[in-house]
């Protein structure tokens, strides 16, 4: 019987056939499997978590004031204390107004009277002024502006009386008392800033 013997191995087999199905399962060359990449997704996955960290960090940066607005020069002489003038301009009527909002002082328990007719100086009237001893602001403004719509605008340039976070007329945050401010009963932190509204109640109070 004729024997057939592979050329790689030289193991013999009994027919063509056999031979054939050794060759292809021994000595056909297998194509190797590409060496994967180690660690290559986790490179991705870590850069992408970075770069969502820095862009998160810029918008939060940016939202805390970091596009480097100015603060305006207030009424009373500050300037320094974060007051955002675009926002503040944004919100500033169109047209002409006529409001009337209440202001309560208490210093130490102690209700101050705001004089009556203060900012009426012969036929020119300020913005601001009061007709009477109620302590009502007659908030009359043709041309609404970022200064004159800020409650420290009554203080400052009308009343000439300190009005600010760190102080109310003459007296000042210390061992005796803090500055604070409420408007319709709710604590407000805007202080000279504030933009009064028709028929709001301003309770400013020191002790």
């Amino acid at each position: 019987m004729e024997k057939h013997l592979c050329s790689g191995c030289n193991k013999e087999f009994q027919s063509p056939e056999s031979l054939e199905q050794h060759k292809q399962a021994k000595h056909t060359a297998q194509p190797k499997e590409a060496p994967k990449k180690k660690g290559l997704n986790k490179k991705i996955i870590v850069a992408a978590v970075i770069a969502l960290i820095v862009i998160g960090g810029y918008f939060v940066f940016a939202g805390k004031g970091g596009n480097g607005d100015k603060p305006l020069i207030t009424p009373d002489g500050g300037g320094s204390d974060g007051f955002d003038e675009k926002a503040f301009a944004a919100k500033i009527p169109k047209g002409a107004i006529h409001w009337h909002p209440h202001v309560t002082i208490l210093i130490k328990g102690k209700a101050v009277t705001i004089p009556t007719n203060l900012g009426l100086e012969g036929s020119v009237h300020k913005p601001v002024h009061t007709h009477a001893t109620d302590n009502i602001l007659h908030w009359e403004v043709q041309a609404p502006t970022v200064k004159n719509m800020q409650l420290g605008y009554f203080f400052s340039d009308v009343w000439k009386k300190k009005f600010s976070s760190e102080c109310i007329l003459d007296y000042c945050n210390g061992p005796d008392g803090t500055v604070k401010m409420f408007v319709n009963d709710v604590e407000n932190t805007e202080f000279n800033h504030y933009m009064p509204r028709d028929g709001d109640e301003i309770n400013i109070v020191f002790g």
